[in-house]
C-alpha cells in the first residue's frame, strides 16, 4: 500500500505542484498524459501511466456506453423544453458533446481503479480531478489535497483554430468562438455588399438548402449546380462559405446565394427572443433541479456521474439556449419563405444540421452525403454508430459496397440509399497529373491524429504514433534524393498540435501544411505515407492519393491489419507497426516495380469500389432536379 499519491492531469500541472512533491519518492505518481509522461520520464521520476490500467476491453464498453449518453435527451419525454416542436436539448453539437464526455468517463473509471489498487491514506492533485476523486473519497478516512490549475476548460468549438502557410511555414492560432463568428460576420457583410449573393424570400423560385458545405472542396459539385433551374443556399453557420479567394469566386461565379441568420430576421422578430430565452431558462432551472433523473441516467459501473458533469452541462446550455432559438426561429422563416424542395447536409450532428431537421420533422426530402473513404469489417462495426446509421431520409453513399454494408448490417431499407459515388472527388480525377522521375523524390507524411471520441486515445498509442513518426522521419533521412513534408489533418484536435510539436522539435525544417490545397500537396509529391493509429479508421488521404496516382503507403497499429477491400486488392502497401519498419519503408520506396503494382492496383480498386468516379456531381444534379 502507498500512503500518498499525486494524480497529474496534464502539464499545466507542474506549474502548481510544488517540486519537492513531484520529487519524493515516496509518493506513488500516475500519469494522464503524454507530456507529463514525458517531463517524468525525462526527468527519471518513477510513475505509473494511469490508463495502461484500462484494457481494450474497457474501452469499447465505455464507447458503448458513450453511444448511448450521446441520446440522452430522448428520456426526457415531457414537452417542457420544446419550442416550435423541436427538443432543444437535442440541438447541442453531438460530436462536441461526445468529445467533452469521452475523457470524462475514461478519467472517471481510471481513478477509481487507481483508489481500488493503491488504498491510499491520502491523495494530491489539482483541481482538474477534484470532483471525481471527492466523489469516490466522501464517504472514507481518505484525505484530499488540491492546487489550483488556472487552465480554461474548453469544449470542442469554444475555440476556433486559424491555420494558413506562408510558404514552407505554418501558422495557427486560436481565436474564441465569439470573437471569429463577430469577425465572420464583418467578412461576410463586406463581401455580400459587393458581391450581392444573399437570399432574398422568393415562394416562386424553388430551391435546394446545403448545410455548411465548404464550396473550395465542392468546386465542380456546385458548378455543375449552376444548371439547377432554381435557387442553390448555402447554410454556413459554422466556417464562412466566403473564407478565402477561392470559395468567394465559386460563390459569385456559381451564382450562389447565401441565407445569413443574422439577416433572416427582422428587429422585432429579433426582440422576441429575448422573452423566449427568459421563459425557456426558467424551465431550464426547473429541470436541471430533477436530481433522481440525472443520477440514474448518467450512470457508468453502477455509479453516477452526474454531479462531475451537473455544472458544465448546465453552464453550456445556458450559453448556446440564445442560439438555439435564433437558430429555429431563423429556420421556421427561411422553409415557410422559400420554396425549398430538398436540403442536403454532410452529418447529422452538428447545431446547423440538427436546427433543419429537427424542425422539418421529415416533410422536406433530406439527404445526407457521405464525403470521406469509409470501409468497414465487422471488428469496425461499431464505428458505423458515430454517423449515418440514424439518418432517416435519404443516405447519398459513396460506393455499392458501402450501400450493401449498411443494408444488411443495419436492415436500412436500400430504396434510402443511393449509390452517389463523391462529389468532393470529381476534382481531383480532373486534376491527376503524370508521373515524371526527378531528381528528388518527395514523401508526403499525412499522420492521422487520435480524438477522444472512440475512447482509443492514449498515453500509450500517442507515444507509439510518435516512436512511427521518428522512424519515418529517420529512414527518409538516411536516403540520398529523398526529402519529406508532412500535412496534418484539418481537424481540432489536441494530438494534432502535439504531432506538430513532436515533429517540429525533432526537426524544425521539415515543412508542415496546415491548410494547403490537398489536391496540390499531394500533386507535388512522390509518394504518399498514411499512419493510422485509430483501428478502424480508413483515412479519406487513402483514397485522394490513388485518385491522384501516388503510391500510397498506409501504416496500422494493429498487428494483423483488417481485411478491407484495398487492403485485400493491394492497392495500398500496408505495414504494421510491429514489422521492421525502416525495412519495410526501403522495401516500398527504393522499388519501382513494387510501386507499380500499387498504382495498377489502385486504379483498379477505385474505378470498382466508387461509385460515378469523376462524374458523381453531375449525377447529383440529375438527382436534384427530381426534386
Amino acid at each position: 500500500m502507498n500512503n500518498v499519491i499525486l494524480l497529474i492531469g496534464n502539464i499545466n500541472d507542474f506549474d502548481v505542484i510544488p517540486n519537492k512533491i513531484i520529487e519524493d519518492v515516496s509518493i506513488k505518481k500516475f500519469t494522464f498524459d503524454l507530456n507529463v509522461h514525458e517531463i517524468l520520464k525525462n526527468k527519471k521520476i518513477d510513475h505509473e501511466i494511469a490508463d495502461d490500467l484500462l484494457t481494450e476491453e474497457d474501452r469499447l464498453k465505455i464507447f458503448y456506453q458513450m453511444l448511448e449518453f450521446r441520446i440522452w435527451h430522448i428520456k426526457e419525454t415531457s414537452n417542457n423544453l420544446e419550442f416550435e416542436n423541436v427538443n432543444l436539448l437535442k440541438l447541442f453539437d453531438t460530436h462536441e458533446f461526445s468529445s467533452y464526455l469521452m475523457p470524462i468517463l475514461i478519467n472517471f473509471i481510471l481513478i477509481k481503479k487507481i483508489i481500488d489498487k493503491e488504498k491510499p491514506e491520502k491523495i494530491i492533485s489539482t483541481n482538474i480531478f477534484e470532483k471525481i476523486i471527492n466523489f469516490y473519497t466522501k464517504n472514507s478516512n481518505i484525505k484530499n489535497k488540491y492546487f489550483i490549475n488556472d487552465i480554461e476548460k474548453n469544449l470542442l468549438w469554444d475555440k476556433i483554430t486559424i491555420k494558413y502557410n506562408i510558404g514552407k511555414f505554418s501558422v495557427s492560432f486560436n481565436l474564441s468562438k465569439k470573437l471569429y463568428l463577430k469577425l465572420k460576420q464583418v467578412n461576410e457583410s463586406v463581401l455580400g455588399f459587393f458581391n450581392n449573393f444573399w437570399l432574398s424570400n422568393d415562394l416562386t423560385k424553388k430551391s435546394i438548402v446545403f448545410l455548411e458545405f465548404n464550396p473550395a472542396i465542392h468546386s465542380i459539385l456546385f458548378k455543375k449546380l449552376k444548371n439547377y433551374d432554381g435557387n442553390i443556399v448555402l447554410i454556413n453557420r459554422r466556417r464562412s462559405a466566403v473564407w478565402n479567394k477561392k470559395s468567394t469566386k465559386i460563390v459569385k461565379d456559381s451564382n450562389l446565394k447565401i441565407a445569413n441568420f443574422d439577416k433572416i430576421l427582422d428587429k422585432s422578430e429579433k426582440q422576441e427572443i429575448l422573452t423566449l430565452v427568459a421563459d425557456y431558462s426558467k424551465k431550464f432551472e426547473v429541470f436541471w433541479e430533477n436530481s433522481d433523473f440525472f443520477n440514474n441516467l448518467f450512470q457508468i459501473n453502477g455509479y453516477s456521474f452526474w454531479e462531475i458533469i451537473q455544472k458544465d452541462l448546465e453552464k453550456k446550455y445556458n450559453e448556446k439556449l440564445p442560439d438555439f432559438i435564433l437558430s429555429i426561429l431563423s429556420v421556421k422563416k427561411l422553409l415557410t419563405k422559400n420554396d425549398v424542395r430538398c436540403i442536403i447536409s454532410l452529418n447529422d450532428v452538428g447545431e446547423t444540421e440538427k436546427s433543419f431537421l429537427e424542425f422539418n420533422h421529415e416533410k422536406i426530402p433530406s439527404i445526407l452525403l457521405e464525403h470521406g473513404f469509409i470501409e468497414r469489417v465487422e471488428e469496425t462495426k461499431q464505428f458505423d454508430f458515430l454517423d449515418f446509421v440514424h439518418f432517416k431520409d435519404k443516405l447519398a453513399v459513396i460506393s455499392d459496397t458501402r450501400k450493401k454494408w449498411l443494408c444488411a448490417e443495419f436492415n436500412i431499407d436500400p430504396n434510402r440509399i443511393i449509390s452517389l459515388g463523391s462529389p468532393r472527388h470529381d476534382d481531383y480525377f480532373k486534376s491527376r497529373l503524370k508521373n515524371n522521375k526527378k531528381n528528388k523524390i518527395t514523401i508526403l507524411l499525412a499522420p492521422n491524429p487520435i480524438g477522444d471520441i472512440s475512447g482509443l486515445s492514449s498515453t500509450n498509442l500517442k507515444s507509439r504514433v510518435n516512436n512511427v513518426i521518428l522512424k519515418i522521419l529517420s529512414t527518409v533521412k538516411q536516403l540520398d534524393n529523398f526529402e519529406i513534408i508532412v500535412k496534418l489533418h484539418s481537424s481540432q484536435l489536441k494530438h494534432n498540435e502535439e504531432m506538430h510539436s513532436f515533429i517540429k522539435n525533432y526537426d524544425n525544417t521539415i515543412p508542415i501544411y496546415l491548410s494547403k490545397s490537398v489536391i496540390d500537396t499531394i500533386n507535388g509529391v512522390d509518394l504518399v505515407i498514411v499512419v493510422s493509429p485509430e483501428t478502424y479508421g480508413t483515412s479519406t488521404m487513402i483514397l485522394e492519393s490513388m485518385i491522384l496516382g501516388k503510391p500510397t503507403i498506409n501504416i496500422v497499429f494493429n498487428e494483423k491489419p483488417f481485411q478491407f477491400e484495398h487492403v485485400k486488392s493491394k492497392s495500398v502497401f500496408i505495414i504494421s507497426e510491429q514489422d521492421e519498419l525502416e525495412k519495410e519503408l526501403k522495401k516500398i520506396l527504393l522499388d519501382e516495380n513494387i510501386q507499380n503494382e500499387i498504382l495498377e492496383n489502385a486504379d483498379k480498386f477505385v474505378n470498382k469500389f466508387l461509385s460515378n468516379p469523376g462524374i458523381a456531381s453531375e449525377k447529383f444534379l440529375d438527382l436534384l432536379r427530381t426534386y
